[in-house]
């Protein structure tokens, strides 16, 4: 565990977990993809409504004991070995609930092979049970270079070996279950080998007490968020059939790659380097400026290359059997950068124990997004008329999430709002050459590509402003990295 007093190392952390999720999300579309010519729309279907029950289940089986340990600035061994006997023992309760539950969902779906994919997908809990305090203890430390060896070695293992080897040979939706399991377990084992924990000190309720305060909260901001992602999968379910169903995931599920990766990085790197600042406020604001204009920079651009290539993106991930949802992924895609914005709020938020306020937020968000996406379905707007009230949605959360940090941080509103400045140029010039030009839609891409990199290199103000960098030690990090000598004059001067 690491010392109170903690210094969070940005720069190793950063490196490995961008890493870490970057190749994740590589692996991840090379696996969809290939998945999306071997199973049928309807698998698909069947696997996210599996999922959301799973998932929603999940986020009460911990407790949040996993964020508790992360963010509890006066950690022991006792606390740690309480928090694993609470966690192993919740996990078993919670897989004989959900093998006792699962016919009541397949019946429910009308979908009998969901109780089935149900009972072992919730094997899940018994494996997190186990291993979430050693990877909880991994993130507190900012060891993401173990995270990332754990994380790469399962899903090689998982998805690309058994999962592909399965689904070649015929197995059909239960490749899809066994990749998940056997992901889960290979990485699970890592964790607990890294991150040893002092089982024998036993549990002790005073060490398990002072964690479930903060975890209870963390708990229902978790399971809001959580619930308000999956909201309008489940609306689409229920409304409109497993196919639709499954259109509409992939087309979901290619939005969220981009917020994966901010999600897994302000999950990790920022909520436990954040945690360690909690009480060095100037600190904390120079981070979130900064933290701001980088995330900005990077999706704002890429948001709008999505929108505007998003036949050609969808095509090359999911393949021709998926065309339906290339007018789902097109508006989906408009909610990327509000979505990767507010992971910044929402570290912030669980750092300083801001989940009050923040649950309130979440309320919003999901009532927001659930009464959106109802009605356009009940309109007859289909599964496109709920990816507009998803974008809708997301707009309004970041808004409100934005707001409340600018107060809790004090950060006035000129400072916060430039820090989007560099994001909008960048966008503008990725889309020019595509609004401009009739390439083929990577030609177009690899141009825009190249070109906001120069912008990038050219002009420094845009990639890292001075009131950003005060004392210029980023810009000449970055100056170093250049490759010719007048370009780094040029940053430093």
């Amino acid at each position: 565990m690491t010392p109170e007093g903690r210094t969070p190392s940005w720069g190793a952390s950063l490196s490995w977990q961008s890493f870490n999720v970057l190749l994740q999300v590589v692996l991840q579309l090379v696996y969809i993809r290939i998945l999306a010519g071997l199973l049928a729309p309807e698998d698909f279907g069947v696997m996210a409504l599996a999922l959301i029950v799973v998932g929603v289940v999940e986020i009460f089986a911990q407790v949040g004991i996993g964020p508790s340990l992360v963010q509890f600035p006066q950690l022991t061994p006792r606390h740690v070995a309480s928090a694993w006997w609470f966690s192993a023992v919740l996990g078993l309760l919670f897989f004989a609930a959900m093998y006792i539950a699962a016919p009541e969902f397949a019946q429910h779906y009308k979908a009998p092979v969901l109780r089935p994919v149900l009972r072992w997908i919730s094997l899940s809990f018994v494996i997190s049970g186990f291993s979430v305090v050693s990877r909880s203890l991994l993130v507190r430390d900012m060891n993401f270079k173990a995270l990332t060896k754990c994380a790469l070695t399962g899903m090689v293992v998982g998805n690309l070996i058994v999962g592909l080897g399965m689904a070649f040979a015929g197995a059909g939706i239960w490749a899809y279950v066994a990749a998940l399991l056997v992901q889960n377990l290979v990485l699970s084992a890592g964790y607990i080998w890294l991150a040893r924990i002092p089982v024998s000190l036993g549990c002790h309720r005073l060490g398990l007490t002072s964690l479930l305060g903060y975890g209870t909260r963390s708990t229902v901001f978790n399971l809001l968020t959580y619930t308000a992602s999956k909201v309008d999968l489940w609306w689409v379910g229920e409304s409109l059939g497993t196919r639709a169903t499954g259109m509409y995931d992939r087309a979901v599920h290619l939005m969220g790659q981009p917020i994966t990766v901010l999600g897994k990085l302000s999950d990790s790197v920022l909520f436990s380097g954040l945690s360690s600042l909690q009480d060095n406020l100037p600190e904390m604001q120079r981070v979130a400026l900064r933290g701001m204009h980088l995330i900005a920079l990077a999706t704002l651009p890429l948001t709008a290359a999505l929108v505007w290539q998003a036949e050609g993106v969808t095509w090359l991930f999911l393949g021709p059997r998926f065309e339906e949802s290339t007018a789902i992924a097109e508006v989906l895609f408009a909610a990327v950068a509000f979505r990767a914005l507010t992971k910044l709020g929402d570290a912030n938020m669980r750092a300083i124990d801001g989940l009050n306020v923040g649950i309130a937020i979440k309320v919003v968000f999901l009532i927001a997004i659930s009464a959106g996406v109802w009605w356009n379905l009940e309109q007859g707007y289909g599964t496109v008329g709920a990816a507009w009230a998803v974008v809708a949605a997301s707009v309004l959360q970041w808004m409100l999430t934005t707001a409340w940090m600018s107060v809790r941080l004090k950060l006035k509103p000129l400072p916060l709002a430039s820090t989007l400045r560099g994001g909008v140029v960048l966008a503008t010039v990725v889309v020019l050459p595509m609004a401009l030009l009739s390439w083929t839609w990577w030609a177009e891409s690899v141009l825009s590509v190249g070109l906001a990199l120069a912008v990038m290199m050219m002009f420094p103000s845009i990639s890292l402003p001075r009131e950003l960098d005060p004392q210029g030690a980023l810009r000449q990090v970055v100056a170093s990295k250049l490759p010719s000598a007048r370009l780094r004059q040029h940053w430093l001067h």
